[in-house]
């Protein structure tokens, strides 16, 4: 149990830094210009989002997940393409600025909340990242409640994190350089290589299994064949 809460822990802290771009930064400006509340309610409105994508990819991987159980290769793929996500972090830079931003932060707080649902689920990237995340823990974790466990501690360590932003906003808001988020966003890209390559190792892990098994199921068949 314990593994499990520092996974999630971990993986809460990860996306803290992994969704370094314009939403970020404009969660801030938005703390820092219109306040808290504001930047909260586009906050809310940006993880509703992301629960509806964890919704929707766990009720559409049953079938990936059954097949990965199967072909411990896929572990290899998802590999492949956190490395190239990491090497793209390390060598792009992020941006500070949303087109047209200051529409999205409306007076109307259910305007606001509307705005940051709609930038978080349009953008393609993040249903791709839940689909892999969801696919990933449910392997990890089949047990339904382990799963609804995992994610719940994994959501409240990334609101957990998202409210210090915003309280904080103020203090480190022009301490926020493009420089310095260019650096935070290669060391999260250098970060994501090393992932990639504990997952490639797994795969042999996974590999081994799958042999392990097909050596027993052959050797069960083996056996009732001498009995018969």
């Amino acid at each position: 149990m314990l593994e499990l809460i520092f996974s999630a822990i971990g993986l809460g802290l990860m996306l803290s830094l992994v969704f370094i771009g314009p939403i970020f930064f404009l969660l801030i400006e938005t703390s820092f210009s219109r306040g808290a509340r504001h930047a909260l309610t586009l906050d809310i409105g940006v993880i509703t989002a992301d629960l509806v994508c964890i919704l929707v990819a766990y009720f559409a991987s049953d079938d990936l997940v059954e097949i990965i159980d199967e072909y411990p290769s896929f572990y290899r793929i998802t590999a492949f393409i956190i490395f190239i996500y990491g090497i793209f972090m390390i060598v792009s830079k992020t941006k500070m600025r949303i087109e047209g931003e200051k529409k999205i932060i409306s007076q109307n707080y259910f305007k606001t909340f509307l705005n940051g649902f709609l930038l978080n689920i349009l953008n393609i990237g993040v249903v791709l990242f839940w689909l892999v995340t969801v696919i990933s823990v449910r392997n990890q974790y089949p047990n339904p409640y382990k799963f609804t466990l995992y994610i719940g501690i994994m959501i409240a360590t990334y609101i957990g994190i998202d409210l210090i932003k915003i309280l904080l906003a103020k203090q480190f808001h022009h301490k926020l350089t493009q420089n310095l988020a260019n650096k935070i966003r290669s060391a999260v890209g250098v970060i994501l290589v090393i992932i990639s390559v504990f997952i490639f190792m797994q795969s042999f892990k996974k590999f081994n299994k799958f042999d392990q098994e097909l050596e027993r199921s052959g050797y069960v068949r083996d056996s009732l064949k001498i009995r018969k």
